[in-house]
């Protein structure tokens, strides 16, 4: 993994969201960085706890390296299958993950937000960071912000987000175990 830019540069993304503005989550977890950044580096660790309550990954494709291509399958409930794909741009160990994030079918296919019955306007392709932050031995920070995302959709999206972290935060002291 390349490591070609510092934690304190910026990251840009060619305007992504013109019409949104970013939206950003921190949360804590009891857990070093290095144990962190490694639950979003395996297709095994983003199966166990990606997706909001109520749903799960039934298919994981996770080539975790720059260049590297993802595709992850939604189930649920009330859920056909529906995802999310998109290529890591940058992996800056247990700093930074750069991902872009684009709307799939079940099959993998890139798809647009109307295809995949998602209100709001949004661009072709967002994208999602995540950056890493060590506050001691037994702790660490995750920042998470996502461009693309309309406005209308911030609260359903953080809401997701908020469940996933629970379902990571789970499966990290599971491991712990």
């Amino acid at each position: 993994m390349q490591t070609s830019q510092s934690k304190k540069d910026p990251v840009v993304h060619n305007k992504s969201t013109p019409d949104s503005k970013l939206l950003e989550i921190e949360r804590k977890f009891d857990v070093p960085a290095a144990t962190l950044f490694d639950a979003f580096a395996s297709a095994d660790a983003v199966e166990a706890w990606w997706w909001p309550e109520g749903m799960y990954a039934d298919n994981v494709d996770w080539d975790f390296r720059e260049g590297g291509r993802f595709f992850i399958n939604m189930k649920g409930a009330q859920q056909g299958g529906s995802g999310m794909a998109g290529i890591f741009e940058e992996i800056v160990r247990e700093e930074r993950i750069v991902m872009t994030d684009q709307f799939a079918d079940e099959n993998g296919r890139v798809i647009s937000a109307k295809e995949a019955n998602m209100p709001g306007k949004w661009p072709e392709k967002g994208y999602i960071t995540l950056e890493f932050e060590a506050l001691d031995d037994d702790s660490s920070l995750l920042h998470l912000s996502q461009e693309g995302i309309p406005n209308e959709m911030h609260k359903d999206c953080i809401e997701g987000w908020n469940q996933m972290f629970a379902k990571l935060d789970k499966y990290l002291k599971d491991r712990r175990h």
